[in-house]
């Protein structure tokens, strides 16, 4: 009988379980990546319910207000995600503990939330009004997208608690239920009455539904009963007064197509253009999602500089390979794409390939900004500011702001500052990290 080399041996035993490891991780991933696609395909196919649906004017009035519930949304987080993640990297394994971060994070977001729809309520009554829509309906719609937003700001908050836990399950049955309620809901009121404001009120319904499922979840895993923590509420307010400035302006600029278009433009069509092709950009919602439910956390928790590394290099990689996949088959069936939403868009072949060059752009630098932010990697984000309006100005004179080709262009060349940008925090963070004491 022939023995094994005891140094093989060795090495076996060692291997196996870090193969192991490996292979769960990404059985993991897949799985997750597979539910989100799914997900993701269900939202999609809502999406492209409504694009189809609505007439050009109305999908013009429900884009409008979108847009400005995610920006209301964005503005009333500035810095209170980043501190959750940041510090709940640390403490989410302690019950009270992270209980305390969690509800002091909630108050601050619901007074952000507070402040921010007094001032942009107006702003979304104007677009409105700018683009057809009666004073009635207007009103209605601005009441709409308010009361959509209540649940919006504690979802992003209590988010975080199924992330920092790795609960993969949680996450997936969430937002499976989020979106098979939503897809069931428009297709049964599109034989009903499928219009900009049920479109609103629908989202707002599933918006409650995912709020009172994950607050549920919450509730069995940290203690919310918990008071505020005055460390953490300082440390919250420290990172707001850093970020105001650059996420007030990152939050315009992201939708800024949408804001130039519906102000600018000559055909009342113009703004369901941006809106129906932006739906499109949804393929990058998957690996958004995956970014921030798996790849993120897992960054903002490894506290082993070569492995940070290379999750960084991972991530970003798979993040740009995935974008010029997209990009390369727009490029090659264009036809193919614009089926989906319908003969009102067939013609808007160029357009499809600047919105989708600006979502590949963004999702990059977006995915820079969520690792950088994870850990506190932000010093000097602010010179995103000068450096994006530079660019905007130089670009004035060369662009018409009245044409869909115009605004995506404009787009497009907003995004370079950002990424560039993100890609000196990366570099400076990891440096940082270099220079710290073993």
């Amino acid at each position: 009988m022939r023995l094994a080399h005891p140094v093989s041996s060795l090495i076996d035993q060692e291997a196996r379980p870090a193969m192991f490891r490996a292979v769960q991780r990404l059985e993991i991933i897949g799985n997750f990546a597979f539910v989100q696609a799914l997900v993701q395909l269900l939202g999609f196919a809502s999406g492209i319910l409504i694009v189809r649906t609505l007439e050009a004017r109305d999908y013009g009035w429900f884009t409008i207000a979108n847009t400005m519930q995610g920006t209301i949304n964005v503005l009333a987080d500035i810095g209170i995600t980043v501190a959750l993640v940041s510090i709940g990297g640390r403490v989410w394994q302690d019950r009270h503990r992270f209980g305390q971060l969690v509800n002091t994070a909630l108050k601050l977001r619901k007074y952000l939330g507070a402040i921010v729809v007094v001032v942009t309520a107006p702003i979304l009554f104007f677009l409105l009004a700018r683009n057809g829509a009666s004073p009635a309906y207007g009103v209605a719609l601005v009441a709409l997208v308010v009361v959509g937003v209540v649940p919006q700001l504690s979802l992003n908050v209590l988010t975080v608690v199924p992330r920092l836990r790795s609960d993969i399950r949680r996450i997936q049955t969430i937002d499976f239920t989020g979106a098979i309620s939503r897809l069931i809901a428009v297709v049964a009121v599109t034989y009903i009455l499928l219009n900009a404001a049920t479109a609103i009120a629908l989202a707002t319904a599933v918006y409650f539904l995912q709020y009172a499922l994950l607050r549920r979840y919450a509730a069995s895993v940290i203690d919310l009963t918990a008071g505020e923590n005055a460390d953490d509420r300082a440390a919250m307010l420290d990172l707001i007064r850093k970020l105001a400035a650059n996420s007030i302006f990152f939050c315009l600029q992201s939708q800024i197509a949408v804001f130039l278009i519906s102000v600018f433009a000559r055909r009342a069509t113009a703004v369901a253009e941006v809106g129906a092709l932006g739906r499109l950009a949804m393929i990058f919602a998957v690996l958004s999602t995956l970014l921030t439910n798996v790849f993120v956390p897992a960054f903002a928790r490894c506290q082993n500089p070569g492995r940070l590394r290379w999750l960084f290099l991972g991530i970003t990689g798979g993040v740009t390979v995935f974008g010029v996949l997209v990009l390369a088959s727009a490029a090659l069936f264009p036809r193919e794409f614009l089926f989906v939403l319908g003969n009102k868009y067939s013609h808007l072949d160029r357009e499809l390939l600047l919105m989708i060059g600006g979502a590949v752009l963004s999702s990059i630098a977006a995915t820079l900004w969520a690792l950088n932010s994870s850990r506190a990697w932000v010093k000097g984000s602010w010179l995103y500011i000068p450096l994006t309006l530079g660019t905007q100005i130089a670009l004035i004179p060369f662009l018409d702001f009245s044409t869909v080709s115009g605004v995506l262009l404009f787009n497009i060349a907003s995004a370079v500052p950002t990424l560039l940008l993100n890609l000196a925090l990366s570099y400076r963070g990891f440096r940082s990290l270099n220079l710290a004491p073993a």
